[in-house]
Formats: structure tokens, C-alpha cells, sequence
């Protein structure tokens, strides 16, 4: 099989613009911002693309469709290489991990290992059970290809080809399959709803992942292997737990079937194609972040460029389109937020050299001065005292403030922004520093067996908290020690109490008090356990 070259085909500069990134801070009610393609590829008219991917060198990016395999320059989008000699039109595609060869399954089953640089076929296997379109993909050693189709999942040496060397058999309709990063798991979906995850190595299902209501369609790992995300005809992605098999988050907004999956290379960013757009989503919170629109038709499949600066989607319309994704450098955790927690990452890198996402003004070093330029990117009034207070981490101490508050005063940043990030965190400061020293209400409550005791000091004080039963006879006695100013609200700073009295028996169910004290200060609240 002999490589087809080509010229340069038309390149379509569509929608081109040229814009700041929006900066959404986390406690505004701002809606996610609308994005259009930096630019698109031109491919066969109007013929549907059905899977894109991009090699893992970064080199190359294919398009399958029913006229065969193209592949063009990520540079250049030049198209440098067609393949053809599918039977059928091409489902799916996989690159191998060293970009030197492509897996495809058809829609009749078959499967095809391809030579990339000669554009050589090297085998062509029906697959076992595999009665209609065949999903494939490349294991991370390059020596496995698995399979998906019809009612089994196969497995494929590499270098021999022959019959499947394992076989995984379900009475359901299979979509799509996808390795683990490690290679130790194998995740499938099909037309039943479900979700599977394989143990590659015992042969075992591991877990079965149930919460779509209709067809799953697509199914991915995040670069740690510890998330799947899957998608389907119910309109929804949904983030799972691989470890305990636990639903992390639905993620709802298409208004059609959701067709493909992909997350960044960093595993914060989940892109989604589905309807006639792309969305991107923060894996952590579950957030929308943007949503990407410029095809006519129902966009097929989405994947990220190895480098995660660039969404690539294609769909229907036979269209080939690229965002570029690039984040504002303040945005360190890159979850398209800036926000305080983008404050404390930088505060965790201070004094690390070399290439860091913290390193925000880019001069070798993570230091005061880049935090500082984090906390500018908040703008001037930012928010509320009520509302920022809302967004400090509970780990977040008025001692590291005020020592970034410090050294930011010290380093005499005379710059817009670097002063507009001082104003911040003296903003900061002041939600941190109570007004008044205060007993707050425990949580949970009522509680079985522990219990968490905020509360807040205006002045530093020497901190006791007595607990007593209703007649007055005390249960237990938890000295703090002597606290700085501050709040004390978090599970990591408020005072617990495991529900044991002084020698370490359970207490009885039934009401009972807690005192504070602290200096001068004293107050006393009602809780219930109840078992």
C-alpha cells in the first residue's frame, strides 16, 4: 500500500480572531465564555469525519473517514499522507506509542495495523465477535492492540497478528475501548449503559460503572489512570473513581449525544464533543469552563494535542477544527479560574527553579514577585469580604498571608498589576483577621460518633475547650494551647472532639455542652449526639 502525497490543500482560516482569555474568578455567577476556532483543515467536502487523533511526537495529525486515513503536519496542517485500502468505512484509530504505527477498526469489524512512514499494511484481522464497527486501541508498551466490537473485546500481539490472544466476551453491543495509562486496566462501554473496567493481566472484571441512562459511546483515562471519564446518548459525561468506582461528577450542558471524550495531557481539562460543539470542563470541580463552537454538523470525536495547547475536533461537516487553548500565566492549576488557590501553588513552589507553571513572570525562579502578579490578575475589588472569605482554603493561615503581604511590601513592585496584587492581598488580610473572638456551631450536629468545634479569635490567647453532660458534670477536657488571631473553621483548624470522655469511653447518646475559653473570653453551646 503506497502512501498518496499531496500538495498543500486549501487551508481555511475561519473565525480568526485574536482576544485575551477570559479570566472567570471562581466567585463570580459569570457565564462560561464562547470560543471560536483559531483555524480548520480542509478535508473531503462534505464527507464525515469519524475519529482524529494526534501521534504522540506531536508530528502528525489523522482523520478517519469512509474514504480512508489522512494524516496532516501540525505545523503546516499541510496534509502529507492518505491511506487506503480499507474495505469499509474507518471507525476508529490509534497511534502506537513510538508514532510509528496506526491501529484502525472499520465498520464491519475489521481491524488493520498500518506502517505509518511507508504507509504499509502490515495485517488485517476480522475481529472475534466483532459483527458491527470495531473501536481500537494501542497498549503503552506498542506490543498490544485491543479491540472492541460486536459482543468481545480481542487482544492483538503486535508482532504476530494472528488470532486474538485474549478474549473478552459480553452479550452487548461495544463502542469504545481504552488502555489505562499503565497498561494494567482496559475500560469499555456499550449500548447496555454501562461502563467496564478490565483487569488486563487476571482477566477480571474489576468494576461496573452504572449511572448513564441510555448508550455509552465514549470512554477515557486521565494521564494518572485514576479517572475515567464516559459519555453517551444521555447528554452527560461522567468523571468515575477508578480505585473505589465511585461517580466524581456528572457533567451536563450538551443538548445532544456526547460522542467522544479527551482529556489534557496535564489531566486537569476534560474536552467533550457532542451537538455541533466541543466543551471543556475542570476535572477538579466538575466546572464548565468553555464551550467551542463553529461546526455545522455533530461533532464526532475531539482530542488534545500532546503538547494540551491545542483542541483539535472534527465531526459530520467534514470539517477539522483547532482551538488554541493557551492559558493566562497566572492561571497556574491551568483550570481556566485564577483564584486564590492559584495564590497558595505559587506559595508551594517558592525558591524551585527551572520550567514551572508557578514561575508566572517566566525569570527562572518562583518568588514573591509571581505571586503577587497571580494575585493582580484578580482585578481591583475583586469581591466582597463576605464573598472571598467564602473562597480562602481552610488551610489557608493569616500567618502565610500576612508573611506574603510582608515580603510583597518589601520587594518595592512599582508595576500595575504588581500593585493591584499588594491591594489584594491586604483585601485578603482583612477577611482573615475576626473582629470580634467568637464560639461557633459545631458540625455535624446532630453527630455519631466525632465532631468538628469552630471558632475565631480576635487576640491571640491560650485556648480550652471544656465538655460538659447535662447535669453539669465535666466529660472531657481539650486543651488547643496558645493560637495566634485567626479562623478556625476548617476540619484542619477547628477543635474535634471524638465523642470519648476523659479515659476514652463512648459517651452515651443525649445533649451536651461545650465551653470555650480564650483570655478573657468564654461562651457555651448546645450539641446532640445521637447513635
Amino acid at each position: 500500500m503506497k502512501i498518496l502525497m499531496r500538495p498543500l490543500i486549501t487551508l481555511l482560516i475561519v473565525f480568526f480572531f485574536a482576544s485575551t482569555i477570559h479570566i472567570t474568578r471562581s466567585f463570580a455567577a459569570d457565564p462560561p465564555p464562547l470560543h471560536l476556532p483559531d483555524s480548520a483543515i480542509a478535508h473531503l467536502g462534505e464527507e464525515s469525519i469519524n475519529d482524529i487523533a494526534y501521534s504522540p511526537d506531536g508530528e502528525l495529525l489523522a482523520a478517519a473517514s469512509g474514504s480512508g486515513i489522512w494524516f496532516y503536519d501540525t505545523v503546516t496542517h499541510q496534509e502529507v499522507a492518505h491511506i487506503v485500502g480499507h474495505s469499509n468505512s474507518v471507525y476508529s484509530i490509534s497511534f502506537s506509542p513510538d508514532s510509528k504505527m496506526l491501529a484502525s477498526g472499520d465498520s464491519d469489524g475489521r481491524v488493520y495495523l498500518w506502517d505509518i512512514a511507508t504507509g504499509t499494511l502490515l495485517s488485517s484481522r476480522k475481529g472475534t465477535g466483532h459483527y458491527d464497527r470495531a473501536s481500537v486501541s494501542f497498549h503503552p508498551d506498542g506490543k498490544t492492540v485491543a479491540s472492541g466490537g460486536g459482543d468481545r473485546v480481542n487482544l492483538w500481539n503486535v508482532a504476530t497478528w494472528g488470532t486474538p490472544e485474549a478474549e473478552l466476551f459480553y452479550q452487548l453491543r461495544i463502542q469504545s475501548v481504552s488502555f489505562s495509562p499503565d497498561g494494567r486496566m482496559l475500560a469499555f462501554c456499550s449500548l447496555n449503559g454501562n461502563v467496564y473496567l478490565w483487569d488486563v493481566a487476571t482477566g477480571r472484571l474489576r468494576h461496573t460503572f452504572e449511572g448513564h441512562t441510555d448508550s455509552v459511546l465514549s470512554v477515557a483515562f486521565n494521564p494518572s489512570g485514576l479517572i475515567l471519564a464516559s459519555a453517551g446518548f444521555d447528554k452527560t459525561v461522567r468523571l468515575w473513581n477508578v480505585i473505589t468506582g465511585e461517580l466524581r461528577h456528572t457533567l451536563e450542558g450538551h443538548t445532544f449525544d456526547v460522542n467522544s471524550v479527551s482529556f489534557r495531557p496535564d489531566g486537569r481539562i476534560l474536552a467533550s464533543a457532542g451537538d455541533q460543539t466541543v466543551r471543556l470542563w475542570s476535572v477538579i470541580t466538575g466546572k464548565h469552563l468553555r464551550t467551542l463552537q463553529g461546526h455545522t454538523g455533530f461533532v464526532n470525536s475531539v482530542s488534545f494535542s500532546p503538547d494540551g495547547k491545542t483542541v483539535a475536533s472534527a465531526g459530520s461537516d467534514g470539517k477539522i477544527l483547532l482551538w488554541s487553548v493557551g492559558w493566562p500565566a497566572a492561571d497556574v492549576n491551568r483550570d481556566d479560574t485564577v483564584n486564590i488557590l492559584d495564590l497558595v501553588l505559587v506559595a508551594g513552589e517558592f525558591g524551585q527553579t527551572g520550567e514551572n507553571d508557578a514561575d508566572v513572570n517566566g525569570d527562572g525562579i518562583v518568588n514573591i514577585q509571581d505571586l503577587v502578579l497571580v494575585a493582580g490578575a484578580f482585578g481591583e475589588g475583586a469581591a466582597a469580604p463576605a464573598a472571598l472569605r467564602q473562597q480562602v482554603p481552610g488551610h489557608l493561615t493569616l500567618a502565610e498571608v500576612q508573611h506574603w503581604f510582608t515580603q510583597a511590601r518589601q520587594a518595592n513592585l512599582t508595576d500595575a498589576t504588581s500593585l493591584r496584587g499588594i491591594r489584594f492581598l491586604e483585601q485578603l488580610l482583612s477577611v482573615l483577621i475576626p473582629k470580634e473572638t467568637a464560639l461557633l456551631a459545631n458540625y455535624p450536629n446532630p453527630f455519631n460518633p466525632e465532631t468538628w468545634i469552630p471558632y475565631q479569635l480576635a487576640a491571640p490567647a491560650a485556648v480550652t475547650l471544656r465538655i460538659y453532660a447535662v447535669d453539669g458534670s465535666l466529660v472531657r477536657t481539650l486543651d488547643l494551647g496558645h493560637q495566634p488571631v485567626g479562623i478556625y473553621e476548617s476540619k484542619s483548624r477547628a477543635a474535634y472532639w471524638d465523642g470519648r470522655n476523659a479515659v476514652g469511653e463512648p459517651v452515651a447518646s443525649g445533649v451536651y455542652f461545650y465551653t470555650l475559653t480564650a483570655g478573657e473570653f468564654s461562651a457555651t453551646r448546645k450539641m446532640l449526639i445521637r447513635k
